[in-house]
């Protein structure tokens, strides 16, 4: 009984959510005309309902930027990885449809709890395929495969290796690592080299070993990122 009620109420959320964006994307798309000021406008449209809904802006700008230079170091050239660093700025859109307090817990989350949060990588999907414009389209996949895992163990479709989109596999290391990099309820921000650390003892588990090499061979460009945008920096970094 408890499990209906619950995804009863997430339900609601999201078809409320999806509606009142749904509505805001349709204006925004209507008041240009031409496809470069619509993409750039939707983006800023989708940035703003996640800050508005709890995303932190600088966690935002981080990824982007992250997700950029391993793209660029995989060779997947300046106009791909362009729009790959617009797609990492709204792929995880379909948080919206996820309660805030569900992500303020300071405990673990309960089955239904998860089951439901798990649902925002199809939300997303659904939101952001509908546009034809390059960086939703992308943004689309990414939204729906971001927490895939290398092996199999991910969700929601339980796709390995290479079946997981180059993008979505960027965008898997950039969110882990912009999620780590501060803190949260029931967790403190990790240092540097603890997340470094992670990050080789995941690959071929939950990443791509070929991400997390060229990682490796920027972390010193992509410290500076995380560092530049704090408000504030924690007094040991490599503790």
């Amino acid at each position: 009984m408890r499990n209906r009620i619950y995804k009863k109420n997430v339900d609601v959320l999201r078809i409320e959510n999806q509606k009142s964006l749904e509505i805001k994307m349709s204006q925004c798309y209507q008041m240009y005309d031409n496809n470069i000021a619509r993409e750039n406008a939707l983006i800023d449209l989708m940035v703003t309902e996640l800050i508005m809904h709890g995303k932190d802006a600088n966690q935002i700008r981080q990824i982007s930027q992250i997700s950029k230079i391993l793209g660029l170091s995989l060779g997947l050239g300046t106009r791909y990885c362009d729009t790959l660093e617009k797609a990492s700025k709204i792929y995880d859109i379909g948080n919206i449809a996820i309660a805030s307090e569900v992500y303020e817990k300071d405990d673990a989350l309960s089955f239904e709890e998860f089951e439901g949060v798990k649902q925002h990588t199809l939300f997303g999907y659904d939101i952001l395929q509908s546009q034809d414009l390059p960086s939703l389209q992308l943004g689309a996949v990414i939204s729906r495969e971001h927490h895939e895992w290398w092996n199999g163990g991910g969700y929601p479709s339980q796709l390995k290796s290479k079946e997981i989109n180059i993008a979505s596999r960027i965008v898997a290391v950039a969110d882990t690592v912009g999620a780590l990099f501060r803190s949260r309820p029931g967790r403190s921000t990790w240092s540097y080299e603890k997340i470094l650390e992670y990050l080789n003892t995941r690959a071929t588990i939950q990443f791509d070993s070929d991400v997390i090499d060229v990682f490796l061979i920027n972390q010193e460009a992509i410290h500076e990122i995380l560092m530049t945008d704090l408000d504030t920096v924690p007094s040991a970094w490599y503790a």
